[in-house]
């Protein structure tokens, strides 16, 4: 495993100085545009934003909530609290005063009815409340950072398949492209066709019928050539539409497409894949979170802690003296005994949570390994493919160049010689189409192992 992870790091090397000492080719640049403009990569890349603003919400948890506080009571009517003062007092006070002889005390003391509503009372203050134990701020935690990192990683996994498209339609337009200048230089050698067979016709070599033959020929290339046209336009049009460009813009092709070698087994493909693939980092961390859910809600036995403190001024008549300010702290403790087994049925909708996830991460696994195989038995055969269109078309090839001569000395007749012309044209376009379909295929490939260079 070690040799393993050394050899990684030499290979990652070697890509990154290559990289750096070529030229950056068009296709990096596309690929640069569409990772930049892609709309739903844009939204993918809020959505995580989104995510981290939820996680720096709930690190500030940890931190005190510090609150300004100001209340002003105006109050009339409502229940009155009766005060019998009077009654009371009074026949004490009239005792004393028969003691003494004289009027020392008051005997007149009225009763009071006391209004309970507090009246022009006004209470301003700071309010500290600083958690100290509670266990569903460092799981929230967790579960944010968790739910961050799967977010990212479903970002990075659109980005592959997004780059695989790219270069997809990248090559299919430069394919279309090549299709129609094959079918282009084809309308010189039909034009020739219609020149010596009207030649033939007015030497008596020939009828009439060789000349509206070849015409008929070119007539059935236009036919081939406007097709081949608006596939090209097409695929132009998809592919500006994919990296986020006007429609219409021109695109430079490469001035050679690189040819693509053989790659490394399959059993090593799939290892990498299985460990780079960011679908499975995805359902990874979405079980990280579920897991740091179902823990905290076994924790629901853990009491919560809290520090209150409050300072500033409570009294009647708003005034800001030492008769009115005032401060206190407060422990508070919430410490659940019974809620009707509500978080037993949360652990239980945790545990089948996560044996969803632990059967979505299997499944993904087999699909993984399965979309590796197809992709590389589809690469394979795509470069023996290419082998085989090139042969067919240096054959075809050589097979119209003699035909042509013999035609041109009225040695084979028109139909011999269209035949072979057909055969040629239809093993270019087959030889164009197997050589970007090699890099269509490498390019699945790459996307379906994670491999993120060209």
């Amino acid at each position: 495993m070690k040799n393993l992870t050394i050899y990684k790091t030499l290979v990652l090397l070697v890509h990154t100085l290559v990289s750096q000492s070529q030229p950056t080719s068009p296709l990096h640049e596309y690929i640069r545009l569409g990772l930049q403009n892609n709309q739903q990569l844009i939204r993918e890349q809020l959505d995580t934003e989104i995510q981290q603003e939820r996680l720096r919400e709930a690190k500030g948890k940890y931190l005190p909530d510090i609150t300004f506080d100001a209340s002003y009571i105006r109050a009339d009517g409502g229940r009155i609290i009766s005060v019998p003062a009077g009654d009371l007092v009074n026949p004490a006070y009239d005792g004393l005063n028969q003691l003494f002889g004289s009027e020392v005390y008051p005997t007149d003391i009225q009763n009071v009815d006391e209004q309970f509503l507090p009246d022009d009372f006004h209470e301003t203050k700071i309010r500290l409340i600083q958690p100290i134990l509670n266990t569903d701020i460092i799981f929230n935690q967790r579960i944010q950072h968790s739910q961050l990192a799967a977010k990212e990683a479903k970002k990075k996994a659109y980005e592959n398949q997004l780059v695989k498209e790219i270069k997809a339609a990248y090559y299919n337009h430069l394919s279309a492209r090549e299709q129609v200048v094959i079918l282009r230089s084809t309308r010189g050698i039909l034009q020739e066709l219609v020149r010596v067979s009207e030649s033939q016709v007015a030497n008596d070599k020939a009828t009439k019928e060789v000349i509206f033959g070849a015409k008929a020929e070119v007539s059935k290339l236009e036919s081939q050539i406007a097709g081949a046209e608006r596939q090209e336009k097409v695929s132009a049009i998809f592919f500006n539409y994919l990296i986020g460009r006007e429609l219409n813009a021109l695109i430079p092709g490469e001035d050679q497409v690189t040819a693509t070698q053989a790659v490394d087994d399959l059993g090593n493909l799939t290892t990498t894949a299985l460990d780079q693939r960011e679908e499975l980092n995805e359902i990874n961390y979405g079980l990280e979170a579920t897991r740091s859910s179902t823990l905290l809600n076994k924790r629901y036995i853990v009491p919560e802690v809290n520090l209150i403190g409050d300072v500033g001024y409570q009294g009647f008549g708003y005034e800001f003296d030492d008769t009115q300010d005032f401060w206190f702290l407060r422990f508070g403790l919430i410490w659940p005994i019974f809620q009707g087994n509500q978080n037993k049925a949360r652990i239980q909708q945790s545990l089948l949570q996560e044996k969803q996830l632990e059967s979505q991460l299997k499944e993904t696994q087999d699909l993984i390994t399965l979309e590796v195989a197809e992709a590389y038995y589809a690469y394979e055969e795509a470069l023996k493919t290419q082998v085989a269109r090139q042969a067919e078309r240096e054959s075809a090839q050589e097979n119209f160049r003699i035909i042509e001569k013999k035609y041109a000395q009225n040695q084979v007749i028109q139909v011999t010689y269209n035949d072979s012309r057909n055969t040629f044209t239809t093993a270019q376009l087959q030889e164009v189409i197997s050589k970007y379909n090699v890099k269509i295929r490498k390019a699945a490939l790459d996307a379906a192992i994670s491999y993120k260079d060209l």
